[in-house]
């Protein structure tokens, strides 16, 4: 039977509640910079990166 490593269960949720954090305000960053940017700017950055894939 394989071993796996232990794992510290409460430091793994302090990891996951940061990551959520970070995205949470990422998430609030870019709302914000979006309200505050003409749409024919970002529209044009995005129709750039849609166009990359």
């Amino acid at each position: 039977m394989k071993k796996f490593p232990k794992i510290d269960l409460k430091e793994l949720e302090k990891e996951m509640e940061l990551n959520r954090q970070q995205r949470l305000e990422f998430v609030r960053m870019y709302a914000e910079w979006l309200k505050k940017t003409p749409n024919k700017v970002w529209s044009s950055q995005q129709n750039r990166l849609l166009n990359k894939q």
